[in-house]
Formats: structure tokens, sequence, C-alpha cells
């Protein structure tokens, strides 16, 4: 069994501020574990590991009664308090490998059929970007709800990217969840779509480097099945992400889901509410 190992230190507290630093490795390979999600559950509040594992986060004196998860997809989250997370410094906090499951296999006949499913025409005057806190756009999502009546496998995700001005290439990470109906209590214009937990099994990270047009992803070798609606999703994993250097296609015609934190709340903007979602589209297999 892999233990996912947290090294923390914590630096003196600054007009009511707490910055905690950190180290995330898997136990058993002893390699760094990136871009692991931390931060302050239903709130605006989180980072990511980096490439090399490494994190650092601030905690404000209000925050010391919320709780903080620590997540990666394929390991048990561990949730603590803010405080009892602080006390834990010098200590090692493990996250258990979550069960293996066997991938399903799926005997085909000679009759597969491909279709696109979700934004197939690409609007490409009208730049689209991700939501930052206060200059920083690390694990920020966009999501739209890509509609599927039957089983099928995702063989690739594409978008288009109308401008990057950036010199390196640019870390995402592609997230597929499951749809659920909206928490109580929600507007009425959320309707029934709302995102749920993820259906991955392996975390999918990608780097785009091209300036401008279609981005194609392969993924038919995660072996992603489905049979029901889910959102596929673009996360951010730079520090910045400036529209004006970064954006991708977008229409106002189709809802948009996003978040500004790993696990900050989600929101819905365009469709008949204004703003616009993402020109997202997935190609899935049938099989009969």
């Amino acid at each position: 069994m892999k233990l996912l190992i947290l090294f923390l230190t914590i630096s003196s507290a600054f007009f009511g501020q707490q910055k905690i630093t950190g180290t995330i490795f898997d136990k058993s390979t002893k390699q760094p574990i990136p871009f692991v999600s931390i931060g302050i559950i239903g709130k605006s509040a989180g980072t990511l590991s980096n490439e090399q594992g490494f994190f650092d986060i601030t905690f404000l004196e209000s925050q010391k009664k919320d709780s903080l998860k620590i997540s990666t997809i394929g390991y048990k989250p561990l949730v603590f308090l803010v405080s009892d997370f602080i006390k834990e410094v010098n200590k090692n906090i493990s996250l258990e490998t979550l069960p293996t499951q066997l991938a399903e296999v799926i005997i085909r006949s000679k009759k597969v059929k491909y279709k696109v499913l979700g934004t197939t025409k690409y609007t490409k005057n009208n730049c689209t970007g991700f939501a930052d806190i206060e200059g920083n756009w690390k694990g920020s999502e966009a999501a739209i709800l890509i509609k599927n009546k039957k089983n099928c496998q995702i063989e690739n995700f594409s978008f288009f990217v109308i401008q990057n001005k950036y010199n390196d290439s640019l870390v995402f990470r592609l997230n597929l969840y499951s749809r659920i109906s909206p928490p109580a209590g929600s507007p009425s214009w959320f309707g029934e779509d709302w995102v749920g937990p993820t259906i991955l099994k392996k975390a999918i990270i990608f780097k785009v480097g091209i300036k401008q047009g279609e981005f194609t992803l392969p993924l038919a070798a995660y072996n992603i099945q489905t049979s029901d609606d889910f959102f596929v999703s673009l996360e951010c994993l730079m520090d910045e992400m400036e529209i004006t250097k970064f954006c991708y296609s977008g229409t106002g015609s189709t809802p948009s889901f996003f978040k500004v934190k790993a696990f900050a709340k989600w929101h819905k903007t365009g469709g008949s509410r204004g703003g616009g979602g993402a020109d997202f589209n997935v190609k899935v297999s049938y099989t009969d």
C-alpha cells in the first residue's frame, strides 16, 4: 500500500496570519506528488503543490475554525480543522491510496460509432479565461455540462486556443465530474445541472504549448466510460493565467460552471444568464 506523506513547517504569525509550507511526496517511491489540492472547504482559499510537491498556504486568524481538505485523485482525502492542521508541524501526515479497481474489459463489436459531444463549433472571436483570486489562478476551473444518454468511452478532449503569449508550455489538469442535483436552497436558475464527484481514477495532467489553434488531448488510454451526463472541466495549474496573454474560445449560449479554488463552491454563468461558457468538446465512442 502506498502512502502519501506531507511534511509541514510553519512560519511566525504576522498580523493575524500564519504561513505554512511543506512538501508532499509518496512514502513508497520517495517521489514528490505534484498538484495536490489543499484548501478550505467551501471557501475561495487554497493552493496546489507544485511540480516538485512543494506548497505554501497562509491562514487568517478567522479561518482557524474552518475545515481544511487535502486531496488528490487516487488517495483518500484528509480533512482537518485549520487549527489542528497548524498543530501538525514536524509530524508526518499521510494519505492512503484508494483500493485499486480492475478496469472493466469491454468486448467491442466491429461496429464502433464515434460522436463529438459538447460545443462543436468554436467561437474564435470570443476570448474566455479563468477567474482569479488576487492575481493567482492556480486551482481555478471552468466546466461545461456534456449531455450523454448511453454508455460510451471518452476518446479525446478538445478546445481552441485563441491566443497564447506565454513563452513556456502551460500546465493544466483535465477533470471529469458526475452530474448531481443542486444543493438545497439553490436559486431556481441552477436547474438540475450541478457538478458532482470526479469520475476519474487517475489524474490527467497535460501541457499546452501551441500559440493558436485547436488542441486535442487523447484519452483512450485512460479507459474512461460513462452512461450518464457529465461535466468536463479545465483546471489551471499555473500561478498566472492573464486573459490578455492566454484565452480560449467560448460562447455566450453555453452555460458555464466555474470555481476559483479547489474546494470553493461552483458557480454557474452563461446561457440565458449572460456571460459565456467554454467551447469544450469530447469525442466519444459507442458500441452496439
